[in-house]
């Protein structure tokens, strides 16, 4: 079985060595589509042994992608960001993954590095990277394409399947920082993608906060419509669309005096609760909430969830956040909720680990000293 290794790049010279420094010795070919770069990614790439071809930019990722797909030969395509790596322990993951002949596509996961000088920290989201060649694949999408069919559907007429696999990519977020500029330009394909495809929940809310991240209101009025359309199927079991715990945080947190959606802030949190039960940001939100109102007993057990599943990893793998608030974060606030809630000991046993860590280490060690004066005293 031979792997084809696809890309979309403009302007990565930056970034491409270590993405095709990846793939060495694992895939037959590397295609970079280029969609008009002007520094020196199409001469990096045909250094490191890509093989470049240009592509007309239109505003649309997934003809971008398509594009790429076409171009490959190989019986497997494992598609790469500009700002990722396979890491090494998975090559020979995906040559086993390869080798299964029931398997259409499998879903890896994208370590996101969020800070440079936090390389050990990151979050894990699910995405299907690894796929077989098909005549059927089809990108929908001006940003973050999806396959229309999907990879099930696809895999499902030749009797095969998708499964997870232990595939990790990293991903180094904060090389691809969301600038004014970018956050326009993001902005402009979103609106050509609702006019496209009207009614898109998912692109609807990203739409709505890539304005507010502009600081334009009517952003509010955007997220009020994506509110609108969670309101008529809040009787469900499962949610539309994952990105849903982006428009329940934004209800959480809006401004009164900005907010024009008709969902209030218990009716957000409980349909986080049950939509959403092991999403680490909606989770902290609501623990956030709970502690700025002094009810230390319901934000002590949201922050215990999230100790929790930081150490099990069993978390809402759907979208990203920063790691620290299944890390460092939940673990120093509930020492502090034990404390307001007189239970020393338990609260010492969070605190102490945190002694000396970078970001938390001197409140963990005067959270520590309090619980300790406390304790003292109810002897």
């Amino acid at each position: 079985m031979s792997l084809s290794v696809c890309l979309l790049t403009r302007d990565e010279a930056h970034n491409l060595p270590r993405a095709l420094d990846s793939v060495v010795g694992l895939a037959e070919e590397v295609i970079v589509a280029d969609t008009g770069s002007r520094d020196a990614t199409v001469r990096v790439a045909r250094d490191l042994g890509a093989r470049v071809i240009e592509h007309d930019w239109q505003d649309d990722f997934a003809r971008g992608r398509d594009h790429a797909l076409t171009q490959a030969s190989g019986d497997w395509i494992l598609w790469l960001n500009p700002d990722e790596e396979l890491l090494a322990a998975s090559r020979d993951v995906v040559r086993q993954c390869m080798a299964n002949p029931q398997a259409f596509a499998f879903y890896g996961l994208i370590e996101q590095v969020e800070r440079a000088d936090q390389q050990k920290d990151f979050v894990a989201v699910t995405n299907a990277r690894l796929f077989r060649k098909h005549a059927d694949l089809h990108s929908v999408g001006r940003l973050h394409p999806r396959f229309e069919p999907s990879l099930e559907m696809l895999a499902a007429r030749q009797g095969l399947m998708v499964f997870p696999a232990a595939v990790v990519i990293r991903r180094y977020a904060y090389l691809s920082p969301l600038t004014e500029d970018k956050l326009r330009w993001a902005t402009r394909l979103l609106e050509k993608e609702l006019a496209d495809r009207p009614g898109q929940l998912h692109y609807l809310i990203e739409y709505g906060q890539t304005l507010l991240l502009l600081h334009e209101p009517r952003g509010h009025d955007v997220l009020a419509q994506a509110i609108e359309m969670v309101r008529k199927s809040a009787a469900a079991s499962q949610p539309e669309v994952s990105t849903i715990q982006k428009l329940l945080d934004y209800v959480l947190t809006a401004e009164p005096a900005a907010y024009r959606g008709s969902m209030n802030k218990d009716e957000a949190r409980s349909l986080a609760l049950r939509w959403f039960p092991e999403s680490p940001p909606l989770l902290w939100r609501m623990a956030e909430h709970a502690f700025v109102t002094k009810d230390y007993l319901p934000a002590s057990d949201l922050l215990k969830r999230l100790v929790k599943l930081g150490r099990t990893g069993g978390y809402d793998h759907s979208q990203a956040f920063d790691p620290a608030i299944i890390g460092e974060l939940a673990q120093l606030n509930l020492g502090v909720c034990l404390t307001r809630l007189g239970n020393y000991e338990q609260a010492e046993r969070c605190l102490l680990p945190l002694l000396g860590h970078p970001r938390v280490g001197d409140q963990a060690g005067r959270s520590l000293a309090a619980a300790q004066i406390l304790r003292a005293k109810k002897k």
